[in-house]
């Protein structure tokens, strides 16, 4: 079996890249490490818990983390708290924390989408869950309620980065009153007024400022603008096609500081109305003599509206991401034909590596790796038919009709090598399958018979048992990764510019 590997150290990935670009210089030697960039999101999906049911019990945010507002803030966030603060929740995913606040009184909340990206998959419904803690306003303060509520996610757009969760159940006794949208948009030097749930602050922390400007985030951002036209031709180019791949986000600056935490949060005007949703704030610059800290960013009351003029009638059906969690990776030749078909992952050279890709049929260009190395190429451009997952379930991934898409994935929480979790793609989109009998590894699901004699070759052979899960001759117990988790206590991360 010939070999290709790279590595990048996960340090050097930023939780704000979409996309690491540096390369390096490489040997083409076969055998020899051949380093090359790997991307950011690989690494932090190393941190995301894993599908299992929705944990009534799970324990709530630690009582230290709770404490009294102290004085009430003066001039209109005095008289806009009490009405709006019960409204403000805290909404807890993925082992971290972030705001969210009431859209309607049947159980909606409205937050950022990167507080719930990497919430747990319930494997009841095939949605991801997170958990919601209301607070009580007595005497004029805040007061955390711990007995958290689940609720599904509903709706989830990282483009916007919104997120519509409802609650399972409204919490018996508890009114909820949305807060409502405003008629009129914030306009440049009005006043805005935030609550939300900062780190190392204390829970609904009333904040004021003023909206400072009105953006297209980010290509109208100062710095988006300025960099490109010092840029060289080849370099302003390769900027301008990674800006045309993302969708711009309205947004809406001020000065009403919001910290990791506050993502999520609602903006309001002084009517207690909402104008905005928090999102982020600059990221640091140690060297810079500007102090960033100035502005907030928030997606504008327009994106909101958009986003939550449906609400859908059934939860989402998530499908995870198939690249599997890595710092380091390697080019494999299983079948030694001279065709690097296989692109297997790890977080490091010490550990059991974390999954692999499978070109199944080698259609992947022949100069992919060179033009990869090159960052000409993109990683979705190697065609892969099969991809298997070991972080944070074991999970694998099909395209049955060899369409380029993948349309059927399965994860075994138990580890028996049957599927507790299938979903499907077909004309209706995503739905939840009911097969308790499907097994893991199944060349039978493809539908091509060329297909299926290549999965035997290349992944099945490289497996001691592979209802067992344990690829490259491992035994089950020696690949076995950590187990399904749900949300744990909260443990906010400090994040680039998404700052939850």
């Amino acid at each position: 079996m010939k070999k290709i590997s790279w590595k990048k150290n996960l340090a050097l990935m930023s939780l704000a890249a979409l996309m690491a670009t540096s390369t390096t210089n490489a040997t083409e030697e076969t055998g020899k490490p051949v380093s090359l960039p790997v991307h950011a999101d690989q690494a932090l999906a190393a941190l995301q818990p894993g599908s299992g049911p929705i944990d009534l019990n799970a324990k709530p945010i630690p009582k230290g983390l709770g404490a009294l507002l102290g004085q009430a803030s003066r001039g209109p966030a005095a008289s806009v708290f009490p009405k709006i603060a019960p409204s403000v929740v805290v909404v807890r995913a993925g082992g971290g924390y972030g705001t969210g606040f009431v859209v309607d009184a049947d159980g909606w909340i409205l937050t950022n989408n990167h507080v719930i990206e990497s919430a747990g998959i319930d494997i009841g419904t095939a949605s991801r869950y997170a958990f919601i803690h209301f607070g009580d306003l007595e005497d004029g303060m805040m007061t955390l309620n711990q007995q958290a509520s689940p609720a599904l996610v509903y709706a989830a757009s990282p483009e916007k980065d919104l997120a519509l969760l409802k609650l399972l159940a409204v919490p018996e006794g508890r009114d909820l009153k949305p807060i409502a949208f405003a008629a009129k948009n914030a306009t440049p030097g009005t006043d805005c007024i935030t609550i939300g749930h900062p780190k190392r602050g204390v829970f609904w922390s009333v904040r004021s400022g003023e909206v400072v400007g009105i953006a297209k985030y980010p290509h109208d951002m100062i710095d988006t603008v300025m960099t490109q036209m010092v840029m060289a031709s080849d370099a302003k180019q390769s900027f301008a096609k990674s800006l045309s791949e993302s969708r711009p986000r309205k947004a809406l600056l001020s000065t009403c500081g919001i910290n990791p935490g506050d993502s999520g949060g609602p903006l309001l005007n002084n009517d207690g109305e909402l104008v905005a949703v928090n999102f982020a704030i600059p990221k640091s610059e140690k060297d810079s003599q500007v102090n960033l800290d100035k502005f907030s960013y928030h997606v504008h009351l327009d994106e909101v509206k958009e986003f939550t003029a449906i609400r859908p009638e059934k939860s989402e059906v998530f499908q995870p991401n198939y690249w599997p969690p890595a710092a380091t990776s390697s080019f494999l030749d299983v079948d030694d034909d001279d065709v690097y078909e296989t692109w297997r992952f790890s977080i490091d050279e010490e550990t059991p590596f974390t999954g692999v890709v499978v070109d199944l049929d080698s259609d992947t260009p022949a100069n992919f790796i060179e033009d990869y190395k090159a960052d000409k190429q993109d990683r979705n451009q190697f065609e892969c038919e099969f991809a298997l997952a070991l972080i944070p379930n074991n999970r694998v991934f099909y395209d049955r009709d060899n369409d380029g898409e993948f349309d059927l994935i399965l994860t075994d929480v138990d580890e028996n090598g049957f599927s507790d979790l299938t979903i499907a793609k077909n004309s209706n989109g995503w739905e939840k399958i009911d097969s308790k009998e499907q097994r893991m590894f199944d060349p039978t699901v493809f539908q091509d018979a060329k297909l299926q004699e290549r999965f035997k070759v290349l992944v099945m052979s490289q497996t001691k048992n592979p209802e067992g899960m344990a690829p490259d001759g491992l035994s089950p117990e020696e690949a076995k990764p950590e187990a399904e988790a749900s949300p744990a206590d909260s443990a906010p991360a400090d994040a680039a510019d998404s700052k939850k």
